[in-house]
């Protein structure tokens, strides 16, 4: 997992609960991991997810997933080439956010969308999935992927 377009005023998880523990049952979300990739489905969903967290005094972490089956791969002598694309969405995402009023943090994942947002909440102990409702030719909704077998709460917005 890396990362890039960090708000300076969020480090993951920090000052939410003591190290290593987790709460259940609380009032609203902690931290919503969002689904990002640009469309307008996604930006629905950063927006919602942003609303939310602000109401909620949460975080959000904000994630592109580069799907390696993707139109976006190329290939080079027999290496893969996969253009930066996290890179463009991370000035997006400053903008979007910019007077949201909620701490986020922004990752790229290379993998499957809806397998890599469910390991990265479960790796946050997210509260919860934020998504655009979108429909991929090659792969199927990525937002029914995670309801189906999502172990946390999945928001899928239009």
């Amino acid at each position: 997992m890396s990362g890039s377009g960090t708000d300076p005023r969020w480090e993951p998880v920090a000052g939410r609960l003591p190290a290593g523990q987790f709460e259940i049952g609380k009032d609203g979300a902690g931290l919503l991991v969002v689904g990002f990739d640009g469309s307008g489905p996604s930006r629905n969903a950063l927006a919602y997810a942003a609303g939310l967290a602000r109401r909620d005094n949460a975080a959000l972490l904000v994630a592109f997933v580069e799907s390696l089956n993707s139109a976006s791969l190329w290939f080079f002598a027999g290496s893969p080439i996969i253009p930066d694309s996290a890179s463009d969405l991370a000035g997006e995402l400053h903008d979007e956010l910019r007077g949201a009023g909620v701490p986020w943090q922004f990752v790229s994942l290379r993998g499957d969308p809806a397998r890599a947002l469910e390991t990265l909440a479960d790796s946050h102990m997210a509260d919860g999935i934020v998504v655009g409702r979108s429909r991929s030719p090659w792969r199927g909704s990525v937002a029914a992927h995670l309801a189906r077998r999502s172990h946390r709460t999945v928001l899928i917005v239009p």
